[in-house]
């Protein structure tokens, strides 16, 4: 208790925050070096002693934890939300409690939190009784609060980074309006000053949360009940037009983000994780707190083959990440010394080959050089090459040999609702085959075939890299800035390729300049005057059939052209050269290529 003043107020003197050595140390030496990642095998990580400890046990209780701790954090806001009481922020306090509530609690406290306990009473009268709890014996220190971090930051980015994409589409919805009004209308509800009279406008804003600034607030929190609305008007339409064969219903999303599948996420395991898998395995340690922090590197270098992946420059940072079968070791090296605040004017004359490539969704890119040569890879040339594919093919044959496995998959009701009873039907049907869907994910190889992927994929960005920058050979890139929004496919139907991971990839083997995609697919590189849609018919989904723009294929109208025809990605790509030649030769962007011309 803090002393009492003498004032007219008994106001009490809070006593002086101290904050911890090891923590000012720890911020120190991250404000002086970077992070790197080296991914290998957990066997080649360990030596003898540390692959005999429970590794598959203890990431097993954890993804089962964080699946249920998932469900339960959604039991939680979708009843909170109903009932119209305020949301908590969803930091990894709150997420360190669901998981703790839905783990065996071997005689540890739970939180004080009476809502949230009746949440969870809620969710165990839809979770079958049968069903055993996961175990947190040791692993609540380290393990279950390195996860509430990452269940945190899904759920900060799935709220805040959705919620502008979903409420133009509930205008749109609501209002009849189409994406460019909608957009329009959008604009005023979110900008931090309006002195318009529109009611729509006025009645949104009043609804948004806003800082001192008039922005609206970000934090997760502070978005979930309208994200909860836009939730409820999709039930809503599909409810209505459920009876009707011919509309298509709404995609509809969870309230929060939830475990991905049912397959073996990574889980983080720093010194107090190390510490805590010990005791699983019987071995004695010191107890948490100095003694352990005086002696936990001589533990991480008795059992792992730390000096293995050292360099004279890069360190181990006392942390892995691992599935049980791959593992992510996390290295600090130095920062790099900041570069000048202007970027770098490279001229022509600096190089031998100059590329301008075009990524996209069907071709992962294409590129053209000055010399004319085209070179392209598909987004499907890709993913075989890089054993994606191959990789899907072997699950498929895996739970087509299970048939408690697939009866499972294929009749899983859905999670993607604003009512409560909908989830917890959900949970209900889950929950009876949780452990038989998690330990099918674990027994089959599906950790080695995710890892053997990322090892062919990275061979096929290196080959991919080489094509264009050559031995011998002064190479620049001028790279597409494609925004790439939709990268799950839903909008385009198909997901895109690691568009950004080429372009990261290939900036170590030579120079890489980004370029402004605006209008490059649409004006034609030879008279840039712009390009015309061609047309095809086609067979619907309803059976009719109907008149569509051809993507791939754009003609050029020009009498200087003679009516030619070219490939929409070739003609981009030949766009970008030009454009990347006007940047190293200081020449303004041509006026077919700007905001100007399409005015």
């Amino acid at each position: 208790m803090g002393e009492i003043s003498d004032g007219e107020g008994d106001t009490a003197v809070l006593p002086r925050r101290v904050r911890r050595a090891d923590v000012v140390a720890r911020e120190e030496l991250n404000n002086a070096t970077d992070f790197t990642v080296v991914k290998t095998t957990l066997n080649q990580f360990c030596k003898n002693k540390a692959r005999k400890l429970p590794w598959n046990e203890a990431v097993a209780d954890m993804n089962k934890g964080m699946l249920e701790g998932y469900l339960l954090a959604s039991v939680h806001i979708l009843r909170l939300c109903k009932a119209g009481l305020p949301i908590p922020p969803l930091n990894n306090t709150f997420f360190n409690q669901c998981i703790s509530l839905v783990m065996e609690m071997s005689g540890a406290r739970g939180p004080e939190n009476d809502e949230l306990l009746l949440s969870r009473d809620v969710y165990n009268s839809f979770r079958d009784p049968t069903v055993p709890q996961a175990s947190r014996q040791f692993i609540h220190r380290g393990w279950v609060h390195n996860a509430a971090n990452q269940m945190a930051t899904m759920a900060q980015n799935a709220v805040s980074l959705n919620f502008y994409r979903r409420f133009h589409k509930f205008l749109k919805r609501k209002y009849g309006v189409d994406g460019r009004d909608a957009y329009s209308l959008l604009e005023r509800i979110v900008a931090n000053a309006y002195d318009g009279q529109d009611a729509v406008v006025l009645e949104w804003r009043a609804q948004i949360p806003r800082a001192a600034t008039g922005g609206p607030k970000t934090a997760a929190h502070r978005l979930v009940p309208l994200t909860y609305h836009f939730l409820q008007d999709i039930d809503e339409q599909n409810r209505i037009s459920l009876g009707d064969p011919e509309f298509r219903q709404v995609r509809s999303f969870t309230i929060l983000p939830t475990k991905r599948g049912f397959e073996c996420s990574h889980m983080k395991m720093c010194k107090l994780g190390l510490r805590a898998l010990l005791p699983r395995a019987g071995i004695r340690v010191p107890p948490e707190g100095p003694k352990w922090n005086a002696v936990e590197k001589t533990y991480w270098r008795r059992l792992f083959n730390i000096k293995k992946f050292e360099t004279a420059n890069r360190k181990f940072a006392g942390h892995i990440v691992t599935d049980g079968k791959a593992v992510s070791i996390a290295m600090r090296k130095p920062k790099r010394e900041p570069g000048p605040d202007h970027p770098r004017v490279f001229s022509a004359s600096e190089f031998d080959v100059m590329w301008g490539l075009d990524p996209g969704r069907r071709d992962l890119f294409v590129a053209t050089n000055q010399l004319g040569e085209t070179v392209s890879c598909s987004t499907k040339e890709f993913y075989e090459e890089a054993r994606y594919t191959k990789a899907k093919q072997k699950i498929k044959g895996w739970q087509d040999r299970s048939p408690r496995v697939l009866e499972a998959i294929r009749n899983m009701p859905t999670k993607k609702s604003a009512s409560l009873e909908t989830l917890g039907y959900y949970i209900r049907f889950m929950t009876k085959r949780m452990d038989l869907l998690l330990g099918f994910a674990q027994r089959k190889p599906f950790r080695r075939l995710r890892l053997r992927s990322l090892f062919f994929m990275k061979r096929k960005l290196r080959r991919l890299c080489l094509m264009l920058a050559r031995e011998g050979e002064r190479t620049v890139v001028g790279f597409g800035d494609w925004s790439n929004q939709d990268v799950a496919g839903i909008i385009k139907k198909s997901p895109a390729g690691p568009v950004k991971r080429v372009e990261r990839e290939l900036a170590c083997y030579c120079t890489v300049i980004s370029i402004a995609v605006f209008r490059t697919s649409k004006v034609h590189f030879d008279c840039e005057r712009e390009l015309k849609n061609q047309y095809s018919q086609r067979l619907c989904w309803d059976g009719e059939i109907r008149t569509h723009k051809a993507h791939s294929v754009l003609h050029c109208s020009s009498n200087g052209c003679r009516g030619m025809t070219v490939n929409r990605d070739v003609n981009a790509s030949r766009n970008m050269l030009h454009l990347l030649q006007c940047k190293l030769s200081s020449i303004d962007r041509p006026v077919a290529y700007t905001r100007q011309a399409g005015t």
